[in-house]
């Protein structure tokens, strides 16, 4: 009669060993998301997401702030998996987001998974090889619906999924974003809660991002919900979209009330045109504030390339009207927009 082999015993360290326990947290997006962190952007139908995924994309691709709010610590190239949009979207709105930081799209590290049929949990190991290959800070996964066959309300199926895109994520210092759709009924005060599926999906995130659309304005709601770092309270977002010399340029502005103290010029200058009967021309505007002219044009360009603050004549300058959201009726040559602010027609995701 064999003997059977005696059971190995699990490897073990002194926690002390684990890590240093004063180090700081690596952040990707300061404030945002983490280094090697995997989680979730959850809303429902278009509230953009999809959208919004490709500001925090092109932002880390770009070193620039996401939402002119969360700056980026690690820098570097981004893959994208856009499973659900037409390339012509993805590309237009990767375009114009890019233009708004005056930069062309063409010189950013962004890489797009054009393959057809990535599914999960199968397709795991491609995915890592391509994540290998490409070493991007940033993996965004748009939508997790189109990537798996699985039962989204079975926790065992949908962990295995889950499990794996959290280990690719910690073997390879790339941050894992999946975007996922919340359910139609509210959800209560936890967000996580209205999440579509098995509540893995909601355990799963080291940080999860919901979007919620506030009103007929276009306005949005940002939460944020992090596993190991403060929660902040919610935010208020815009997406802006403006005409400008080189083609459209789209930018989400972050319009929580620390604002003003930020940025107390930008804040002082939007008070004064807004409040305005008329446009104000750009000297009224200089007198007022006090400013030199070449930072007041300066902040009056940026404001424009937003879609905040529009020209009217030659030198003046209004609040913009509603602002349009690049959406799918926009491509293929009828040159239509979807307007955010009216409820009844289809924004973007």
């Amino acid at each position: 009669m064999n003997t059977p082999e005696p059971a190995v015993p699990y490897r073990t360290l002194p926690a002390a060993q684990l890590g240093d326990p004063t180090a700081p947290l690596r952040w990707l997006l300061a404030d945002l998301f983490l280094v090697g962190a995997a989680g979730i952007l959850g809303g429902a139908p278009k509230t953009g997401k999809s959208f919004f995924a490709l500001e925090l994309a092109v932002a880390v691709a770009s070193a620039t702030p996401a939402a002119g709010r969360f700056a980026v610590a690690a820098p570097g190239p981004v893959l994208l998996c856009a499973a659900e949009d037409p390339p012509a979207v993805v590309v237009q709105r990767l375009a114009a987001l890019a233009a708004a930081r005056e930069q062309a799209l063409a010189s950013l590290p962004v890489e797009v998974i054009v393959e057809p049929g990535v599914r999960l949990p199968d397709g795991l190991d491609r995915l890592a090889a391509t994540v290998a290959r490409a070493a991007p800070r940033l993996l965004v996964l748009d939508p997790l619906i189109r990537l798996h066959r699985a039962d989204e309300n079975s926790a065992a199926e949908m962990a295995v999924i889950l499990d794996g895109l959290r280990t690719l994520a910690r073997a390879t210092a790339c941050a894992i974003l999946l975007v996922h759709h919340t359910r139609k009924a509210p959800a209560g005060a936890i967000a996580g809660h209205g999440l579509r599926g098995s509540s893995d999906l909601h355990a799963f995130g080291d940080t999860n991002l919901y979007l919620r659309r506030l009103g007929p304005d276009g306005a949005l709601e940002l939460r944020i919900e992090h596993r190991a770092a403060p929660c902040p309270p919610p935010l208020r977002l815009r997406l802006c979209v403006a005409d400008a010399a080189r083609g459209p340029c789209a930018r989400f502005v972050c319009e929580d009330d620390d604002e003003g103290a930020r940025d107390p010029l930008r804040a002082r200058t939007l008070e004064l045109v807004r409040r305005a009967a008329a446009p104000v021309p750009t000297a009224t505007l200089r007198t007022a504030l006090g400013v030199r002219k070449q930072t007041l044009l300066g902040l009056l360009h940026r404001l424009a390339a937003e879609g905040t603050l529009r020209r009217a004549g030659r030198d003046g300058w209004t609040p913009s009207g509603p602002m349009a959201v690049p959406g799918p009726t926009s491509i293929g040559g009828n040159a239509n927009l979807v307007t955010a602010d009216n409820p009844n027609t289809p924004a973007a995701r």
